[in-house]
């Protein structure tokens, strides 16, 4: 199989993590805040799956069936366990403080699917960093080059593709995967429209604005806590 066809055997999740890193494997201005982002992303996906719903106070479980996904079960089973109920936006800050190791899971199968590799850094033989070299950039460009295409060109968006799009704007994730092109200040521009959520149309955009608002703020949350 050619490498540029594996893009179709990523995960939604997978994707989200393989763009949140630069060629060279760092995370760089998004290691903080893509933590948030997946979180969003993963209750996203609970949510598409049927097993959570959002009201204007609490995240509500309301089918604990396994998903067969060890990620996302993780989090149903955060949720399911909690003795009281949370917003949004503390559910996103608790699952990432919580250490249930989402991107490091992410990472580990990207690894074993030989679309990165691992190599610790070391500064002065004194700080080790961890940095994700990928091995599979064609998978990497064919994905940067659907999501530019679709929405330069303005075609019809999956609910995926459009809260892939929150989650890259939220997380500073849009310049480092297409500063270089062309149609950038463009395709920035249709990012920002499609992102607003001025009247959302149906249910599902509207969760995609509530998930959009709880990411920024828990960001600037931790930016706080993180400078006190």
């Amino acid at each position: 199989m050619d490498k540029s066809e594996k893009i179709s055997e990523l995960t939604y999740l997978q994707k989200i993590v393989l763009l949140a890193l630069d060629d060279k494997g760092w995370f760089g201005s998004s290691e903080h805040k893509i933590k948030f982002g997946l979180v969003a992303a993963i209750l996203f996906e609970l949510y598409q799956k049927g097993r959570i719903r959002f009201t204007a106070d609490e995240v509500v479980v309301i089918n604990a069936k396994s998903t067969d996904d060890v990620i996302l079960d993780r989090v149903l089973n955060l949720i399911k366990s909690a003795k009281k109920a949370r917003g949004l936006r503390s559910w996103i800050q608790r699952i990432v403080y919580k250490k249930l190791l989402l991107r490091k899971t992410l990472l580990k199968q990207l690894i074993q699917n030989k679309y990165i590799t691992r190599e610790e850094y070391s500064l002065m033989v004194v700080f080790y960093q961890t940095k994700y070299p990928l091995l599979n950039i064609e998978a990497k460009r064919k994905l940067q080059e659907q999501i530019c295409e679709s929405v330069v060109s303005g075609s019809i968006l999956t609910d995926q593709e459009v809260m892939m799009l929150v989650v890259m704007n939220s997380c500073k994730m849009v310049r480092k995967n297409f500063g270089g092109y062309i149609q950038y200040i463009k395709l920035r521009g249709k990012i920002n429209e499609i992102t607003q959520f001025k009247i959302p149309a149906t249910e599902t955009e509207e969760v995609m604005k509530l998930l959009q608002t709880a990411i920024s703020r828990a960001i600037m949350a931790s930016n706080v806590s993180l400078h006190v």
